[in-house]
């Protein structure tokens, strides 16, 4: 522990100063051991070794609890290892145990925010406020921090579907870890992907579909046309069409476009409840 700068003993006299004012910079981990406890030892050198690894991202604070019995008493410690978060002056998140390195890792990049996730909040931030050169400039620096961080690459890309960037949109995207690739907010971007750039010429597939009602090809293009600027019901009209006429054009294109919408749209829209019931009745009536 000597050489490792992050970790320091603390006792009653400096937790104040060490572990409360302290965590108002950088958030500090607190390890509440004794030496006869077996698990505390296996737990010790784990936390340690990560907190050598975050160079900084928080510091470990190891307090003897049977030393210190009145601090921990006082954080309501009632079994050791006993491992406590502040962030901010505040006792953020807490475990109990000696969990696998793995769990703790899960814990830490939980509830303490790397460098990359707080650029992006920042990046995030800067968007709301209309400053969206700024937000691009901030993801492309986050990216040489972390080349696969997931929400900078998924910011990124709704940058440039924004921007009517589809290819730019596409490669980020594929850049995505598999974890990533199949959250929330992925799965609406990917349906969003499906149908960016498909605007083409509405007037023309509008018009296609009107002389010749039996052309599904140009009534899914003038489907997906329409969701690519946001006419969602219309679009989703001419899939339910499609359904009615040819339930497998395609390989069940229609279907699959439907349900990219709902992915994009998410399960609170009120479309997709609506259209959800509607495409069940044509399927399964």
């Amino acid at each position: 522990m000597a050489d490792n700068p992050w970790v320091v003993n603390v006792d009653e006299a400096g937790f104040e100063a060490q572990v409360l004012r302290r965590s108002l910079d950088t958030p500090v981990l607190v390890d509440f051991w004794a030496s006869w406890c077996g698990p505390c030892r296996m737990l010790g050198p784990v936390l340690e070794k990560l907190a050598r690894e975050g160079n900084g991202r928080f510091v470990l604070a190891k307090v003897d609890s049977d030393r210190n019995k009145q601090l921990a008493r006082q954080w309501g410690v009632k079994g050791i290892p006993a491992v406590k978060l502040f962030v901010d002056g505040q006792l953020k998140d807490e475990f109990t145990g000696a969990l696998p390195e793995t769990a703790i890792r899960q814990f830490l990049e939980r509830a303490i925010p790397s460098p990359a996730d707080q650029r992006v909040e920042f990046a995030r931030r800067l968007l709301l406020d209309g400053r969206t050169d700024q937000a691009q400039a901030v993801c492309e620096e986050t990216l040489t921090l972390d080349s696969r961080h997931g929400p900078t690459l998924l910011l990124l890309t709704q940058l440039a579907l924004d921007r009517g960037d589809v290819e730019g949109g596409k490669g980020y995207f594929a850049r995505l870890d598999a974890t990533t690739a199949i959250g929330p907010e992925a799965v609406r971007l990917k349906a969003r992907l499906a149908f960016a750039g498909g605007q083409g010429d509405l007037t023309r597939w509008q018009q296609q579909v009107a002389s010749d009602p039996t052309d599904l090809q140009a009534r899914l293009q003038y489907g997906q046309g329409l969701i690519g600027v946001e006419r969602y019901a219309e679009g989703m009209d001419q899939f339910l069409e499609i359904l009615r006429k040819d339930r497998q054009f395609q390989d069940d294109a229609a279907r699959k476009a439907m349900i990219n919408t709902f992915d994009m749209l998410g399960p609170e829209h009120p479309l997709v409840s609506s259209y959800r019931s509607k495409m069940s009745a044509v399927l399964f009536s």
